[in-house]
């Protein structure tokens, strides 16, 4: 599991630019090695002497880096535009490509019922995704949007029918999210809530 504090694409790598490990989980070189110039001459001393011997490495390499070095650790700007599309992803992942996905309006076919904004389905969680599954499993609830990821996969986003919190969370935009293989259409499949 991969836990940041920052916010990573899908597919995170260590960048090229990176001169070595700074032990963080993600690799923030420019800020922390910022942070580490920001250290006294005494504080330095200690954490070198003081702590865990990567602690005096990633010291010394603060210390002894190339201004040309640090330059490059301001950021790259990588050119991934649509002359180049990725094979793993959709050919409708580009600019303007988006126009024809309409999460509001979109229909998909469900055990052939169409599903919608407002459908009522009964929830059926199957992957394990997220504990709280459980607690969901069998609810009814109203169908708020269709998404499509940039892998190409569906998700439902619904509200629990019996929240009497629904409309905040529909107005704050705050779903649960499940596979169309995780909803079940009611034989009324469309809801007197819009």
């Amino acid at each position: 599991m991969l836990g940041s504090p920052i916010i990573l694409g899908d597919y995170p790598e260590i960048a090229a630019e990176s001169p070595g490990q700074l032990f963080d989980s993600a690799e923030i070189d420019e800020i922390l090695t910022l942070r580490i110039m920001t250290m006294t001459h005494e504080e330095k001393i200690a954490a070198r002497g003081g702590t865990d011997p990567r602690a005096a490495a990633i010291i010394d390499r603060s210390d002894g880096m190339a201004p040309e070095v640090f330059e490059r650790l301001h950021g790259v700007l990588r050119d991934e535009g649509p002359d180049r599309p990725d094979p793993e992803f959709p050919t409708w992942f580009s600019e303007g490509a988006e126009a024809s996905v309409a999460p509001e309006t979109d229909v998909i076919t469900i055990n052939g019922v169409p599903v919608s904004k407002g459908s009522r389905v009964i929830l059926r969680p199957n992957r394990r995704a997220d504990a709280h599954d459980m607690f969901l499993a069998g609810q009814v609830a109203i169908v708020r949007r269709i998404d499509l990821d940039v892998e190409g996969q569906t998700h439902v986003a619904v509200l629990l029918e019996d929240d009497p919190a629904s409309d905040l969370h529909d107005w704050y935009g705050r779903f649960y999210y499940f596979g169309a293989d995780e909803v079940e259409p009611l034989s009324d499949a469309r809801s007197v809530r819009s």
